[in-house]
């Protein structure tokens, strides 16, 4: 085996082993978004629960 087919070899298996990985981090990261879906809370839902108009701020009158 010369050395260009080697390291065209080489080419070739580190590409796909790249995409691999980055396909398995994509599904990996969309399930972690799924999982915190759930437990989010919203600026709405927090505003409901101190029955406020405004949680970080107070109006000026």
């Amino acid at each position: 085996m010369n050395l260009l087919s080697f390291l065209s070899f080489l080419i070739l298996a580190i590409t796909l082993l790249t995409m691999v990985f980055g396909i398995i981090a994509y599904f990996l990261y969309k399930a972690r978004e799924k999982k915190k879906e759930s437990a989010e809370l919203t600026y709405e839902k927090i505003l409901e629960n101190e029955d406020r108009d405004l949680l970080y701020f107070t109006k000026e009158e």
